[in-house]
């Protein structure tokens, strides 16, 4: 499987033109191959590349600025953008509170398996799955330790009430790679890690960001492309601490609130 689930929708018959060229570049963003500052070519170059009119090129663009992948200038060309950079929030939290959150959401996988009767009707439903490519699967590899031949990719999205809810993609050692056909019978994923294949799970670590949704994600949550998402990433491991899997979560901004509890004993302020 390609890093990116969906290629083979993006690029087939019934995808307007404008968004197969618009994923092509993104890819070449993605990829490397066009660089944070590179220069575009022109319109007329690249229409006359892909056999399309400059208007259909020009849709193309609009798509690539909506992700925050290109900036127009105007009268000067269009310009990939560098990625922004990320202001890290560190805060410790107990393991023990971890263990004991009893809340019954599904960016929270312990309060998910614990949970006999969830607060809300979530499945999750298997995208695609297969061997991992890509900078993010040399990303997880870093995360996991594991070597990137070796990493196996499942996507997947949770549906809520019989509507697409959160985007999801999960890095593991294809060893694991049973999974897969364990998520039909549980429902979702981190309880096919759990019941299915007997893991014991705990968080090595949790971190939240924003992007906007791009073409794979937009499809998959029934949103235009652009629109804010939250993303939820992170490691989980087994009760030995070794990383079974990391994990991208993609919700919705207008439907994600994040909490930060603290311990009982309230914060100073000083001043």
């Amino acid at each position: 499987m390609n890093d990116r689930r969906s290629a083979h929708v993006r690029t087939g018959a019934g995808v307007p033109a404008y968004r197969r060229i618009a994923t092509a570049l993104w890819e070449q963003i993605q990829s490397g191959e066009l660089a944070p500052g590179a220069r575009l070519p022109n319109e007329a170059e690249l229409a006359a590349r892909f056999g399309v009119t400059r208007l259909t090129l020009r849709q193309a663009v609009i798509e690539l600025q909506r992700l925050g992948a290109v900036e127009i200038r105007r009268g000067v060309g269009t310009f990939v953008m560098s990625p922004p950079d990320l202001v890290e929030i560190v805060a410790s939290v107990p393991s023990l509170r971890q263990e004991s959150d009893a809340t019954a959401d599904a960016f929270d996988e312990q309060a998910l398996h614990r949970s006999a009767r969830p607060v809300r009707t979530v499945d999750e439903l298997i995208l695609g799955s297969g061997a991992a490519t890509g900078p993010l699967a040399d990303e997880a590899s870093a995360h996991l330790g594991v070597p990137a031949e070796r990493l196996h990719r499942l996507d997947t999205v949770m549906v809520r009430d019989g509507r697409r809810w959160i985007a999801n993609s999960y890095w593991f050692d294809e060893r694991w790679a049973a999974v897969d056909g364990l998520v039909a019978e549980h429902a979702l994923v981190v309880r096919a890690f759990a019941d299915g294949l007997g893991l014991q799970l705990g968080y090595l670590w949790r971190a939240f960001s924003a992007i906007g949704a791009d073409f794979d994600d937009a499809e998959t949550l029934g949103v235009p492309t652009g629109t804010a998402l939250l993303v939820r990433d992170g490691v989980s491991a087994d009760d030995t601490g070794r990383p079974v899997f990391y994990v991208r979560r993609r919700l919705r901004g207008d439907e994600a609130k994040f909490v930060l509890r603290y311990d009982t004993e309230p914060m100073r302020v000083e001043g």
